[in-house]
């Protein structure tokens, strides 16, 4: 039925064969050219298999003789599924019979019945049983009505799916169908191939049971209906995956026992006749693709995929569609000698949930693959056209990132070009803007400050908020990880005391199996006792019947010799009615004889007289008369004696003839009855034979119009797929676009908001290197005004010794009445109005040297000014050419004296 390869190896060395050998290959996508060797596997997992399984497959060939070629018993739900080869060279009939071995009468409830064509080709009668079951399906609801209901007696018979003694199989054609049924109780069901004609309830009785063959396709199992589902949904995100069906690993070969093999162990390798439902969940972004991939040989069959739409305008609605392979889309079968044959099963979303229905179809090959292949990898020219039309200008947004910053304006304390260098120190009344610029820039310089410390702080704030939400999330972490230990351990608690349950359950439930097997046994020996005396009662009841047969055969055999001797007594009464009559005329012709002889005796008389009256001349005469007389009437005797011997045989051969036409006419009605009969079962046979060819020629040519109406009906519905097909596509490559371009332009904001980001963080970077750069200065002119501290110390020190040697005006006198401000010449400094006013250019620098001021040594630059003696000069600064080279190169410089 099956060529099952259960490594790949032999798979691949078909594919490789295929290829040297120029193999035509039907394929919907180049699996090889997109990884398919490195598809991730999603392994299915069984749910649940019910519903008892009668299968019929061996002997798959059936001949030289018929009989019964599987039995077995279904209680409750059930379906009896066969698939025979007649070997035989008259047309045979498949017949099924159920019997009724228990003691109560039974109903069976026939729920469905599916037959194949009958013909040589094996796939297309295959390929026929798998499109009806998924065209016919099994109506499994509570309330489902059957076809029609049986009810059969204690140790009764019954035939079912009655259609089959109308169904022919011709010499080498391959035949299968399904009977699904539905029973109150066990009942015992058989499988034969009897000649046409032969009743199947009587062959029942007496017909003989095939072997089983080499494959051990037959028997009873457990699992004519299998749910399985795939646990790990497919992610199209992750590329191209596979679920593989019938290789004996994931999906195992279900089990069963031959009862007519005193229960031996079979496995149904391939699980043919078993009905799957396969669920497949998805998730991700991105359509993707389903294909049918056989795996294990060529396949021809019928699919069914049920899609629920859990994404989109369309969640929660259903579509389904039933797709074939083989037969009307011009090719026998799918994988001829290659594992790298596909088939598409239509377009799909991410999200949706796939529901795949099917029957392993006969004459295939297993294990099969359905592969899930996003649509950017079965399809990479749409992911390359959609990336081709992106508009010019989206680059040259993200090429132009938004850029900004503020720069603060805050600049030294200070007065004109005099005073670079230097702090005015003169006392007024008025605020300069040097004094605003002052103020402006300590209070900038405090507002950096205090950010700079309220960052500080925020960051603190932050790191002990995150160190306290880490230590929370390390507490509940801990306490998670005790609370799961917690629970891992009632979990083993837990199952140690479900598995101690479970094992009292299953000791029970093994004690009560083992109980009901020794009921089943007593009953099974019972029901083998009661049909044993049934089948002595039959046995005696069939040697009564010989028996009454026999003594009608002989009733009716006394009869025709009663007959016969009633015909024999007649034919003997005629024949003495006949000497009777022939005695009689015996006597009526002797009288008249004797009356002759009076007369003649007269007449002599007469002639004596007349003699003696005429002696001479009449005695001659008389004499003469009288001899002739005598000659007469012994002839007359003579004729007499042969006429009643004549009339006896006649007589004798009339009774003869007429026993014999008794005879002939009984043996010509007969023959008339025989030949009548005989005539009449020809012309019943050549009716049926014209019935039969009728009604071939009827299937062939409401076959020719289905299969011609299936290739309409698929042109148009691959058209519509098509159609439907391109409007997805565009469909898709619109609502792709419109991603496409949300995205960039999500891009483009991120994109700008980062920017934002980075300028904003640029300014806090370049504000806190300012807020450090004047705390450095800071730092300074603390340092200044210490090392100023101690010149004026010593300073004083020299003044009130040369007071001491010399008596001239006290440094104090001479000082200036802002004692409190701090004389101290910074160097490099940078006033404001030297910031704000034009940079010198090459003819506003033209000064000839000698006009500049003479350079000062390094000593001179630091040297105390006493503002009262040098009054006149109060509004110059000292200038020196590295100020001049520090203002034309660093502009403004990095540095901001304050104080």
């Amino acid at each position: 039925m099956f060529s099952y390869k259960s490594r790949y190896c032999v798979a691949a060395a078909m594919a490789a064969m295929a290829a040297l050998t120029g193999h035509v290959e039907a394929r919907d996508i180049d699996l090889q050219s997109i990884g398919y060797f490195q598809f991730s596997p999603l392994p299915p997992s069984l749910v649940s298999q019910t519903d008892t399984l009668l299968l019929s497959d061996s002997p798959e060939y059936v001949g030289p003789v018929g009989g019964t070629l599987s039995a077995g018993t279904i209680n409750g739900n059930g379906r009896i599924y066969f698939y025979h080869v007649n070997e035989m060279d008259l047309p045979h009939k498949i017949a099924i019979v159920l019997e009724n071995q228990t003691a109560y009468p039974t109903s069976v409830h026939v729920m469905r019945q599916l037959k194949s064509v009958a013909t040589p080709d094996y796939f297309a009668a295959g390929r026929d049983l798998s499109r009806k079951d998924l065209e016919q399906p099994l109506n499994e609801s509570p309330d489902a009505r059957p076809l029609y209901t049986l009810s059969i007696p204690p140790q009764g018979r019954q035939l079912i799916f009655s259609d089959l003694e109308n169904t022919p199989v011709n010499r080498d054609a391959l035949f299968t169908g399904i009977v699904d049924i539905k029973t109150e109780g066990p009942i015992f069901a058989r499988v034969m191939m009897l000649p046409m004609g032969m009743d199947p309830v009587d062959a029942s009785h007496w017909v003989k049971n095939l072997p089983i063959d080499e494959i051990q396709l037959r028997g009873t199992y457990t699992g004519a209906k299998r749910n399985m589902e795939v646990t790990t949904p497919f992610d199209t995100s992750l590329g191209g995956a596979f679920v593989e069906i019938g290789n004996d690993r994931e999906d195992t070969f279900i089990n069963g026992v031959d009862e007519m093999q005193n229960k031996a162990f079979v496995r149904d390798r391939g699980n043919y006749g078993v009905s799957y439902t396969l669920k497949i969940p998805t998730k991700g972004n991105e359509p993707f693709r389903l294909y049918f991939n056989p795996l294990g040989g060529p396949y021809s069959g019928s699919f069914t995929v049920k899609t629920l739409h859990q994404q989109g305008a369309r969640r929660g609605q259903t579509d389904t569609r039933t797709y074939h392979i083989g037969g009307a889309d011009g090719i026998s079968a799918l994988g001829e000698g290659t594992i790298l044959d596909s088939r598409l099963l239509g377009n799909y979303n991410a999200g949706d949930l796939l529901t795949l229905n099917f029957m392993p179809a006969g004459a295939s090959n297993l294990p099969i693959r359905f592969l899930l292949i996003p649509e950017s990898l079965a399809n990479p020219q749409k992911h390359q056209t959609i990336a081709v039309n992106v508009p010019k200008d989206v680059k040259d947004i993200l090429g132009n990132p938004t850029q900004g910053g503020t720069q603060i304006p805050v600049g030294p304390v200070g007065g004109k070009d005099g005073d670079k260098g230097s702090v005015d120190t003169k006392k007024s009344t008025v605020e300069s803007p040097a004094k605003r610029a002052e103020i402006i820039a300590h209070e900038e310089t405090k507002k950096l400050s205090d950010k700079a410390v309220a960052d500080v702080k925020k960051e603190a704030q932050l790191k002990k908020a995150k160190d306290e939400k880490e230590a929370l999330a390390r507490k509940k972490a801990e306490e998670a990880r005790l609370a799961a230990e917690k629970a891992e351990m009632l979990r083993k608690a837990a199952e140690a005391k479900h598995a101690e349950i479970e094992r009292k359950m299953a000791e029970k439930a093994e004690a009560e199996r083992k109980a009901d097997e020794a009921r089943k046994a007593e009953a099974a020996r019972k029901a083998e006792m009661a049909r044993i005396e049934a089948a002595r009662k039959a046995e005696a009841d069939r040697l009564e019947a010989a028996r009454k047969a026999e003594e009608a055969r002989l009733a009716a055999e006394a009869k025709r010799l009663e007959e016969e001797r009633r015909i024999e007594a007649a034919r003997i009464e005629a024949a003495r009615k006949a000497e009777e009559e022939r005695k009689a005329a015996e006597a009526k012709a002797r009288f008249e004889a004797q009356r002759a002889a009076e007369k003649a005796a007269l007449e002599a008389k007469k002639a004596e007289e007349e003699r003696l009256a005429a002696e001479a001349r009449a005695r001659l005469e008389a004499q003469r008369k009288a001899e002739q007389e005598a000659l007469e009437a012994r002839r007359a005797e003579e004729a007499r004696k042969a006429a009643e011997a004549k009339a006896a045989l006649e007589a004798q051969r009339a009774a003869e003839q007429a026993a014999l036409e008794a005879k002939r006419q009984e043996d010509a009605r007969r023959a008339a009855e025989a030949k009548a009969a005989l005539e009449a079962q020809q012309i019943e046979a050549a009716r049926k034979a014209e019935e039969a060819r009728r009604a071939e020629e009827a299937r062939k040519a409401e076959a020719a119009r289905i299969a011609a109406e299936a290739r309409r009906a698929e042109q148009e519905r691959l058209a519509a797929e098509r159609a439907e097909a391109e409007r997805q596509a565009a469909e898709a490559r619109r609502l792709a676009e419109e991603r496409y371009k949300a995205q960039l332009e999500a891009e483009r904001k991120a994109e700008a908001a980062r920017q934002q980001a980075l300028a904003q963080a640029e300014i806090e970077r370049k504000a806190k290197e300012r807020a450090e750069a004047i705390q450095r200065v800071r730092d300074q002119q603390e340092s200044a005004r210490r090392r100023a501290e101690l010149a004026r110390q010593q300073l004083e020190a020299e003044r009130k010794a040369a007071q001491a040697s010399k008596r001239t005006p006290s440094f104090s006198e001479l000082d200036d009445i802002h004692g409190d401000t701090s004389n101290v010449t910074i160097p490099n400094a940078v006033s404001i109005d030297e910031l704000t006013k034009p940079r010198p250019t090459a003819s506003q620098n033209t000064r000839r040297r000698e006009q500049r001021q003479p350079q000062l040594s390094p000593n001179q630059q630091y040297v105390q000014i006493n503002p009262v003696a040098n009054e006149p000069q109060q509004d110059q600064m000292p200038y020196t050419p590295q100020n001049e080279q520090q203002n034309d190169e660093e502009n403004p410089p990095k540095l901001y004296p304050l104080g």
